[in-house]
């Protein structure tokens, strides 16, 4: 190789070198921003699943109420 070839070398993988740290970089941005993202949605879910539960315990006491005062009348 010439030194020129060597030049051209060196220009070619300085440019790729930059290039894949630039999408290094916003894969990694990218990655950052699912995670959020997920952990908001899990968040999301906790949420509605404690709300589900109140709501269950909330409709249990109403329907033991009523059976009980059913099986008082008989």
């Amino acid at each position: 190789m010439t030194e020129n070839d060597y030049k051209n070398f060196i220009a070619v993988y300085q440019q790729k070198s930059a290039d894949l740290f630039n999408q290094t970089i916003a894969l990694e941005a990218r990655v950052m921003s699912y995670n959020q993202l997920i952990e908001a949605l899990k968040n999301k879910i906790n949420e509605q699943n404690d709300e589900i539960e109140k709501l269950k315990a909330k409709g249990n006491r109403k329907t033991t109420k009523t059976d009980n005062s059913s099986s008082e009348e008989f």
